[in-house]
């Protein structure tokens, strides 16, 4: 197989259809079909059925896209490392990192960082943690910021902040008059929590049940920032951690802090064995500072 129909075997897959790979592709549907008969025949085996106007990979099929995946991930990259030359972009970061983080810390660090490097390119992509682990691990992203990234053969994780759970609430609630929140004091509320299954849930749920309190979250979410927008709309309290609980203009909300203490550790996550760009280098550097510094403010100003 060569390139080309290495691209069609993998718009179809991803796909199902010829018609939405040709269009993905810039290719007539006739000519996608037409390449996919002749990679059937060089590989002497069907690769799809059709099945109400789909085209249902086989087992075969299924086989060949594992080994055909890593191939499409380098020819991301060569592509992109194309359009960097063509641009000009002499110095490049490309970041990825988790929608609280992206929300709440990257904005003041790309414009504190492209101040000091005007010169320099930056991409910022906001994706799950699984997701901007890989980015990190297949060489799509430079570095990685997230919350609490699993370990991985391809990554190296340097954690450099500790990030701590509040309560988030409204003014007028009896909460926001508390020193401290405890499980206790939450067993009547309306909670919204992280979602069941990620470690911040499990670690709540614990602090929850040491002290016999029930753990009952009405609403989970996967990102943190939409618990803090649906108090603001009036409904419940959240916990969530304390940059997040910050990072929004939510006038009407109170930030209690939360005990026990349940920490959220803060990483960097690297690529394994590939040496890191000084002007990497330089923007993690300039995330991690001003995040220490950002953190050291917040609980400078607390109550």
């Amino acid at each position: 197989m060569n390139l080309r129909q290495i691209e069609v075997f993998r718009s179809v897959m991803a796909t199902g259809t010829t018609v939405a790979a040709a269009q993905a592709l810039g290719m007539s549907q006739s000519a996608v079909s037409i390449a996919l008969k002749h990679i059937e025949a060089q590989a002497g085996f069907t690769l799809f059925v059709r099945s109400a106007n789909r085209l249902m990979p086989t087992q075969e099929a299924k086989l060949l896209f594992e080994e055909v995946a890593p191939l499409s991930v380098m020819q991301q990259i060569v592509n992109q490392r194309v359009k960097d030359i063509r641009l000009g972009h002499i110095g490049r970061v490309r970041v990825v990192a988790t929608s609280e983080l992206t929300e709440a810390l990257m904005p003041s660090v790309v414009q504190q960082f492209l101040d000091l490097y005007p010169d320099v390119y930056l991409s910022l992509e906001t994706k799950p943690l699984p997701l901007a682990i890989a980015a990190v691990e297949d060489g799509l992203a430079d570095i990685g910021f997230a919350m609490e990234p699993s370990e991985s053969y391809g990554i190296e994780l340097t954690p450099f902040a500790e990030l701590r759970m509040v309560c988030l609430c409204a003014r007028s609630d009896p909460l926001a008059a508390l020193p401290v929140v405890t499980p206790r004091d939450l067993e009547f509320s309306r909670l919204v929590c992280p979602m069941t299954g990620t470690g911040v849930a499990d670690l709540l749920a614990a602090a929850f049940l040491a002290v016999g309190a029930p753990y009952n979250p009405r609403i989970e979410v996967r990102f943190l920032n939409a618990a803090a927008r649906i108090v603001q709309e009036g409904w419940g309290v959240a916990l969530l951690d304390e940059v997040t609980a910050h990072s929004g203009r939510y006038e009407d909300l109170t930030v209690v802090p939360f005990e026990p203490v349940v920490p959220r550790v803060l990483s960097t996550i690297a690529p394994r064995g590939r040496p890191m760009s000084v002007t990497t280098q330089r923007f993690r550097d300039l995330f991690v500072s001003l995040t220490q510094a950002r953190l050291a403010g917040l609980r400078e100003a607390a109550p």
